[in-house]
């Protein structure tokens, strides 16, 4: 038996959580750019889920990838009243798919691309740029639903 295996699932996320980001950090700090993109990928998939999660629409069989959880926060964001607006914008979900339409080729066919180390330095830089980003509004996100909540 791990020690994970009693803790509350929160604290589980959250442990899993710090050990990504130190994760990112060693591999950035070590230049293993592919390593940080791979790890950023993981992670804005989790922030756009807690999201979805938070405005109580996800639906695992349905969101099961970032493609999917992008355009359903987009459905989402459309309604002008839905609080969701006042925490990620249009322009921040087309950032996230133009850097996802370029990590896809170097994940999918590494062996077929010609990426030079810079290049996938600057992808690894601003996939740790966006995910700074998705982390602290969809944290923002769920303490105002909480306090919400509360309220009724």
């Amino acid at each position: 038996m791990s020690i994970n295996e009693n803790l509350p699932e929160n604290m589980l996320k959250y442990n899993n959580y710090k050990e990504q980001m130190g994760r990112l950090t060693k591999a950035m700090n070590a230049k293993f750019y592919l390593e940080a993109v791979f790890i950023e990928y993981a992670i804005m998939e989790d922030r756009l889920q807690s999201f979805l999660v938070t405005a109580g629409v996800f639906n695992p069989e349905r969101h099961q990838n970032i493609g999917k959880k992008i355009s359903k926060i987009r459905d989402v964001i459309r309604e002008k009243k839905h609080p969701l607006n006042r925490y990620i914008t249009a322009e921040q979900l087309d950032q996230i798919t133009a850097w996802k339409d370029r990590r896809n080729p170097l994940i999918h066919a590494l062996m077929k691309q010609s990426m030079t180390t810079e290049s996938l330095a600057e992808l690894a830089e601003e996939g740790r740029e966006i995910i700074k980003t998705l982390n602290s509004k969809s944290s923002s996100y769920r303490r105002y639903m909480e306090r919400q909540a509360s309220k009724t």
